[in-house]
């Protein structure tokens, strides 16, 4: 049935507005998968998080050969991490920029001298244990050295997805990771630490591309007035992500047998590329099972300024490079970073968290499988944050689509409520009722900083997430450093805030200067 309401194309042309075509479910299915997809990269990056505990206390029965090891590197790069920060630490508590006493860098070194063998010694040809190999800095290494390759990729990655499609880069980005950590547990028993810093460093390589590809996509495929509520929840499929690990993490902890996380982990994702692979298509253009009225439906509703890269006989249309000057020197650009920085800050530590819990379990003999309140309590906050995240995104559509607000003001708006309730947040946050404030703060984020690059440029969507979200997860590289700078200076939270506010003042969803395209000319094949 046909109504009375039109919306145009972008060549005016008029084009009916029907029930079928906006309920058809090709656009939703899109991002369904686009949701697993999230899920299945935050599983493989923190699965290693909950299980390295498990690890260490595993590999302390068994004898590692130090000429395996070629010279352990992997120990003295983590010494010299630890020397480093010990100096940082420092010099930030005596305020000024001093040399620092011999004695205590001493101390510090003799600190982390491995235990002596039986001999009494160290050699090169002697065996060491696992407890030495496993040192406190090791693991700090093996945890960042997954966030050192995740950034670097995030850019690449968003170019590749505009340039190529997002659907091949983010299904070999997922299938590749998936590969590798299937692989993280022989890797563990046959290269120790060197071996696992190497794998989830590839790791992170190839969950780079994860994001911007997945925005990419959804510029393609998600109408404007849907952008809160389908764009939030894809991208905060990462709170599902947490609290399916967390479950996972619980019965094979409990089991003792941790790599059984990494293959159940591993193996929903290849089950995930193949179901993406055969159903999902880049652009709307491509794909052969939509109707005609959906597709029609959804080019009206999407940008006036997006291009649509359809294939079209030998030739494929295709946007030419980002204004990368213009993009950097864009002041809501600079505010969508500093935003995204912040929340990464702020995320609590998921696998100590994790952790805690069981440790506690442990301590009375049950699981979290015989402990429901336990899991309650665990996974309950992140389930939440998503559920927050669908109610803040259907807002921020019907405040856009009613013209209540536009949708600057709507963005700022929820930028306004992530600082409000994750104040409130502070204030309660011994208080039963103090984890609400935290999810609606995190509900926010998403509905308003998350959909930011798909506002400002839908025909960069992918670059402009590369920038921010890579940008944004420097945190993860710099926590130890940054929890001891807020801890031993009040005003660093002062800061934060203020920093915070400025973002909201600056941030935009209209779309910028950058994101109109001069003339593009078709490639071949």
């Amino acid at each position: 049935m046909i109504h009375n309401l039109y919306d145009y194309n972008h060549n005016q042309k008029c084009i009916p507005y029907s029930k079928n075509c906006a309920s058809s479910l090709t656009r939703v299915i899109l991002c369904f998968f686009s949701f697993l997809a999230i899920i299945n990269a935050y599983t493989m990056r923190l699965c290693l998080d909950v299980s390295l505990n498990r690890i260490v206390l595993d590999c302390k029965e068994e004898h590692v050969d130090q000429r395996k090891t070629k010279d352990n590197w992997i120990l003295d790069l983590a010494v010299a991490i630890n020397q480093t920060a010990f100096l940082v630490s420092s010099r930030l508590a005596a305020g000024k920029e001093e040399k620092l006493k011999p004695q205590p860098a001493q101390q510090q070194q003799k600190r982390l001298e491995p235990m002596p063998h039986t001999t009494g010694e160290w050699h090169s040809h002697t065996g060491i244990s696992c407890a030495e190999l496993w040192s406190r800095q090791s693991q700090s290494l093996v945890i960042i050295s997954f966030y050192a390759g995740y950034m670097l990729t995030h850019i690449p990655g968003g170019r590749l997805a505009e340039r190529y499609g997002g659907k091949w880069i983010l299904g070999s980005a997922i299938l590749l990771a998936a590969i590798l950590t299937l692989l993280t547990p022989s890797a563990v028993r046959v290269g120790g630490p060197s071996a696992l810093v190497a794998i989830r460093l590839l790791i992170g390589l190839c969950e780079g591309p994860t994001f911007p590809a997945v925005s990419a996509m959804l510029a393609q495929w998600v109408p404007e007035q849907e952008r809160g509520f389908l764009g939030s929840c894809v991208l905060s499929g990462g709170e599902i992500g947490i609290t399916l690990l967390q479950l996972v993490s619980g019965l094979v902890m409990a089991e003792q047998d941790w790599p059984v996380a990494f293959y159940v982990v591993g193996g929903g994702a290849v089950f995930w590329f193949a179901g993406f692979a055969m159903i999902c298509y880049s652009k709307p253009d491509n794909c052969p099972y939509i109707k005609s009225e959906e597709k029609d439906y959804i080019k009206s509703q999407v940008s006036d300024t997006l291009i649509f890269s359809a294939q079209d006989g030998n030739a494929m249309a295709t946007i030419p490079p980002p204004p990368w000057r213009s993009m950097l020197l864009s002041t809501p650009v600079w505010a969508l970073i500093s935003a995204s920085m912040q929340h990464d800050w702020s995320r609590p530590e998921l696998s100590q968290e994790l952790q805690d819990v069981l440790q506690e379990l442990k301590a009375q003999g049950s699981t979290m499988w015989d402990e429901v309140v336990a899991s309650l309590t665990l996974t309950a906050p992140h389930i939440g944050n998503w559920v927050a995240s669908l109610s803040t995104g259907s807002l921020s559509d019907f405040l856009i689509s009613e013209g209540i607000l536009s949708r600057t003001q709507t963005r700022r708006l929820m930028s306004w409520l992530v600082f409000i309730c994750g104040s409130m947040y502070m204030v309660y946050v011994k208080a039963n009722f103090g984890k609400v404030w935290s999810c609606l703060a995190v509900g926010a984020y998403y509905a308003g900083i998350k959909l930011l690059p798909l506002d400002m440029s839908p025909n960069y969507a992918g670059t402009l997430m590369g920038i921010s979200n890579g940008l944004g997860s420097l945190p993860n590289l710099l926590m130890p450093y940054l929890k001891e700078l807020e801890e031993k200076y009040a005003i660093v939270g002062s800061i934060r805030a203020a920093l915070w506010l400025i973002c909201t003042s600056y941030i935009s969803g209209d779309v910028q200067s950058y994101n109109q395209l001069g003339t593009h000319t078709p490639i071949a094949n």
